[in-house]
């Protein structure tokens, strides 16, 4: 049976039949390939980035210290441990035309801050900054351009913290965890954590954000997320690049909606196209059908030969076109490089095998209705050429198709409103 199937196939691609409907499935492919390769690749791009604006993979924000045993589990499952303090304090500076002094938000790190991203610092207000190697040595503080306006100090200068003074030995210009808080305006001074203690500014009912930076592998991150969940106490949360950050998130969702209907618009004119070429093929293969039913063959041998080729026709299709859409992805970021503004990693598979299944999906769902009215021909056709192809009910012959496009347009948007 494979072997009759496979030499209609090769006469008819000879004969030039399964041109229309090789490059129509060809196109739909590689279309969907395309965007979902670089769907797939924009989307590890903001994950990675969320990654970095949130300074971790999972950030753990309490009111009260962790428990140290929190930080020795992390550090058991393979995952970097990072500590912060933030809470908010007076800071003075005796400056040339007098004491000056500024509400700032204190930021104390310990070393390996940040997990992920990089601080960006600069030797002066308005100089330019570059990635900032570790933290604050002790002793010494870096303080952004609002700070250093407000005090008017510069590299050198002694900034009085609680009650000690630290040197400015830098200014911070970039911080990757700070994002949008709207409760948190002041100006912000980093400092090395181990200095804290001699401030004396930690006190009972000191509004102080103690924070736990974690990262690592994905898998052991979330499944030490899991179980931590589960332990949670009062005032205690975690926080991820997908709940974590509002920003993010929305640019996240907003991202994956845009993505999901150029999916959804590739999808219905690849559906389009496969139908209208199936249904040229078979308008084209009546005539030889009648003859083949006028020499004995039955309806089920002209189906099951005729879905062999399909299947045959199909996997080269999907073949050819998952390499051109790999292809043509390159051209579409080329494109578009200017305006993302950052580096793209390489793809995964995940968008050859989502290419391959919808394709196949698309075949069959709508190139088989019209296939079916091949079994259905009379053979009376090879004396009366005027008899047009077998009438039968639309909705159940597209039923099929119907419903393979309604679960990829429900697959690609990954939402019933969209």
């Amino acid at each position: 049976m494979l072997c009759l199937s496979w030499r209609m196939l090769r006469r008819d691609a000879r004969a030039g039949e399964l041109h229309l409907l090789l490059a129509a499935l060809t196109v739909a492919v590689a279309a969907l390939a395309a965007v979902g390769f670089f769907a797939d690749r924009v989307r590890q791009a903001l994950t990675r980035e969320s990654h970095q604006l949130l300074g971790a993979d999972l950030l753990l924000n309490a009111d009260h210290p962790w428990p140290a045993e929190v930080a020795d589990q992390a550090r058991a499952r393979g995952l970097r441990v990072a500590e912060t303090r933030t809470f908010p304090s007076m800071v003075a500076h005796a400056a040339e035309d007098g004491q000056r002094a500024q509400l700032a938000e204190i930021k104390a790190v310990a070393t390996g801050y940040p997990l992920r991203g990089s601080l960006r610092i600069a030797p002066a207000v308005n100089a330019a900054d570059a990635p900032a190697v570790g933290i604050p040595e002790r002793g010494t503080i870096w303080v952004d351009e609002r700070l250093a306006a407000a005090l008017a100090v510069s590299a050198g200068s002694s900034v009085g913290v609680g009650q000690i003074r630290l040197r400015v030995a830098a200014i911070l210009t970039l911080e990757p965890d700070r994002g949008i808080n709207f409760f948190s305006v002041a100006p912000r001074l980093l400092m090395n954590l181990d200095d804290l203690p001699a401030t004396g500014l930690l006190q009972v009912g000191s509004r102080v954000a103690y924070r736990l930076l974690l990262a690592g592998e994905d898998a052991s991150v979330r499944r030490f997320q899991n179980d931590l969940e589960r332990r949670l106490q009062r005032g205690q949360r975690m926080e991820s690049p997908e709940n974590g950050r509002p920003e993010i998130r929305t640019a996240l969702e907003r991202a994956e909606k845009f993505l999901g209907l150029a999916g959804l618009l590739s999808v219905v004119l690849a559906a389009v196209a496969v139908g209208l070429a199936a249904r040229r093929y078979v308008e084209r293969h009546l005539d030889g059908c009648a003859v083949m039913r006028c020499l004995g063959a039955v309806q089920n041998l002209l189906l099951r030969l005729y879905l062999g080729q399909l299947a045959m026709l199909g996997a080269a299709a999907v073949a050819l076109g998952v390499l051109i859409g790999y292809l043509a992805h390159f051209v579409l970021h080329a494109w578009l490089a200017d305006l993302l503004a950052m580096s793209l990693p390489a793809p995964s598979l995940l968008p050859a095998g989502q290419g391959a299944a919808i394709g196949l999906l698309l075949l069959f769902g709508f190139a088989v209705p019209p296939l079916l009215q091949l079994q259905k021909v009379s053979t009376l056709r090879v004396l009366r050429r005027e008899l047009g192809p077998p009438q039968g009910s639309f909705m159940a012959g597209y039923l099929l198709g119907l419903l393979a496009l309604s679960g990829l347009i429900c697959w690609l948007a990954g939402e019933l409103q969209l």
